[in-house]
């Protein structure tokens, strides 16, 4: 019994022993939680073992101490000995403390953009912990301003803790608010805003964007109405809001129209068409379409035009307007012949092919597939397709 015992206890290592050289993703080390360097106690000999100012010689010391290190983590970042750099960082934030708050922040900052490229997560929740310290330590000392702020939103931007920079930047807000900071108002909602957009939180983002648009209109900035109707537009498209989505779209036409801005003014257009397909509203989308076509053509914007006039076919071909889509697209084939768009060409024909169908006009059905085809065999696409469409035509 004991022999057999003692080989299971070594069979058992052995196979753990496997198990840790093949799989990268598992180490004894992994299971003992690191410390994080930046809340542990911390001694080093540039610092007073008694609680004092630091002079400015000792400030001269550890400037250039953080230098040092600083130079030394980037040799062995780049010799790939990552753990090295990162130790030799924590040395450099810890030294920091002592030349103050910002000092430190800045090395955080530093040091964050290298943990967030290396997705190196533990050490962006070590770095994420010390600025929460910071913070609270800042808030109860009441020392917790404007400009304290702003370096605390940035290390968090930098690491990416997009709830915390949520919270910051509203006490951001508040504070520009309480002191009529209309720049400061501006340029928080602004961070506000995308901050809620980069986390898919368009009802929080929505009112954001509105206050950022009335502002924009009260200081007569076209371009900046401009950006923020887009933003508006994308999210009442995000929350399947077309209607909405069409008020934002038209005002932006309106504004492009102002600007003399109109080479995006087509393809909103065609967007508008797309909103009003949605809210089941054939005949605005048609228009939408048209003006599209029309705003494209005239300047010169071919491929446009041809996605105007395709959308509006189908359009058409959706609600078995069979003569008004075959129109449609007669005009189609001219701009895809025009700019040799082959693939174009022979989809076009299809979509006439089907309709052709639909009339019972078999003829019409079996010629359209028959120039699809030759096509198809040019480009090597869709032969088959084509192929079994033609043969079943001439079953019948």
């Amino acid at each position: 019994m004991k022999l057999l015992r003692y080989f299971s206890l070594k069979q058992l290592s052995f196979f753990f022993w496997l198990i840790l050289l093949f799989n990268p993703h598992i180490s004894v080390a992994q299971e003992i939680e690191k410390p994080n360097p930046l809340t542990t106690n911390f001694s080093s000999d540039l610092i007073p073992s008694i609680d004092r100012e630091i002079t400015p010689f000792e400030k001269k010391r550890i400037r250039n101490r953080i230098d040092e290190l600083n130079n030394l983590a980037g040799a062995e970042l780049s010799q790939g000995n990552d753990d090295d750099a990162f130790s030799a960082w924590y040395e450099a934030i810890n030294l920091s403390r002592y030349l103050g708050i910002e000092a430190e922040i800045k090395m955080i900052n530093q040091v964050g953009k290298v943990a967030w490229d290396k997705s190196r997560n533990q050490d962006i929740n070590f770095l994420t912990e010390r600025l929460n310290i910071i913070e609270n330590t800042a808030t109860e000392n009441k020392e917790l301003d404007e400009d304290f702020l702003a370096i605390l939103i940035d290390a968090h931007e930098v690491l990416h803790n997009i709830d915390q920079s949520i919270t910051l930047n509203q006490s951001n807000l508040e504070i520009a608010r309480n002191n009529n900071d209309t720049d400061q108002i501006k340029s928080s909602l602004e961070k506000l805003g995308n901050l809620y957009l980069a986390k898919f939180d368009y009802y929080s983002a929505e009112p954001i964007f509105k206050e950022l648009l009335e502002i924009a209109r009260q200081n007569e900035d076209y371009l900046g109405e401009g950006i923020y109707l887009r933003k508006l537009a994308e999210i009442s498209q995000a929350l399947v809001n077309p209607a909405n989505s069409v008020k934002y779209k038209e005002e932006l036409v309106e504004n492009g129209l102002q600007n003399q801005n109109l080479a995006s003014l087509a393809m909103l257009k065609i967007a508008i068409g797309d909103d009003y397909k949605s809210l089941n509203d054939p005949q605005s989308a048609s228009q939408s379409y048209q003006e599209a076509f029309n705003t494209a053509w005239s300047n010169q914007q071919y491929a446009i035009a041809g996605d105007a006039l395709k959308k509006l076919g189908k359009l058409y071909q959706e609600y078995e307007q069979w003569d008004s889509a075959l129109q449609i697209y007669q005009e189609l084939i001219k701009i895809e012949q025009q700019s040799y768009n082959l693939y174009g060409l022979m989809n076009t024909y299809d979509y006439m092919a089907i309709i052709y169908q639909q009339k019972e006009e078999e003829n019409q059905a079996l010629q359209y597939w028959q120039k699809a085809l030759e096509i198809a065999r040019h480009l090597n696409y869709k032969e088959d397709y084509f192929f079994n469409k033609i043969s079943r035509v001439n079953e019948e």
